[in-house]
């Protein structure tokens, strides 16, 4: 990622987050965001087959934990209040994927001795392929909505439009594309709602699951 766009970009953004009232989340709280985030994905498809078809709460904590740590210097990651009742991720324009050293160094390593290779071949098996469409459709010049989890308890309170709300108005008046992908049909009305377009809708290869690729065009109308 261009260290031009990590100095100037990021802070751009967690400020406008800040503003918003929103919880920037430390990087001691990342454990917690992991909890969340698998209790939100628990039965979800992708997870379900990163772990052989059968869900693994432990495993998809994991999973989620690492992802978090890896990144949590190359994007904004942000919650609704210090409850963590919800959080997303943004990634900056030139993500093109996790890099391997980081994901090792941040618990990766650790991770496949557990788990064995076949998961870490399913996990890059998806990454290439999402990176690919995301680079296709936005050519990597985008803000990426790497995760969007509200924890089941507090799902229907409008969670999601807070965390989505001020970045989306932040890339419109930046004249920013975002992109994103889910992996549940139910999902894609919900994003369409925020101005996402779907872009393609397709199985993962080797994988039974479904893949929403979303993209949402800034919206400049209403700026001033």
């Amino acid at each position: 990622m261009d260290n031009l766009v990590r100095k100037i970009e990021i802070p751009l953004a967690k400020r406008v987050i800040e503003k918003a009232g929103l919880y920037i989340v430390p990087e001691n709280r990342i454990k917690e965001l992991a909890s969340v985030a698998a209790d939100a994905y628990r039965d979800y498809p992708l997870h379900n087959w990163f772990l052989g078809g059968k869900y693994d709460e432990y495993v998809s904590e994991k999973i989620m934990e690492i992802s978090l740590r890896t990144m949590s210097d190359d994007g904004v990651i942000y919650a609704d209040s210090k409850e963590l009742n919800g959080f997303a991720v943004w990634l900056p324009m030139g993500f093109d994927g996790t890099k391997v050293l980081p994901f090792l160094t941040n618990g990766g390593l650790k991770f496949i001795l557990h788990s064995g290779f076949s998961i870490i071949r399913r996990l890059i098996t998806y990454e290439t392929y999402a990176m690919n469409l995301k680079k296709e459709f936005t050519g990597n010049v985008d803000w990426y909505l790497y995760n969007l989890s509200v924890k089941k308890s507090a799902q229907g309170k409008g969670i999601a439009g807070k965390l989505l709300r001020p970045m989306l108005e932040f890339c419109d008046k930046e004249n920013i594309v975002t992109y994103l992908e889910t992996n549940k049909e139910i999902n894609v009305s919900l994003y369409e709602h925020f101005g996402f377009k779907l872009s393609k809708k397709e199985l993962i290869p080797k994988s039974p699951v479904m893949h929403y690729a979303m993209v949402r065009k800034p919206n400049t109308e209403n700026i001033n």
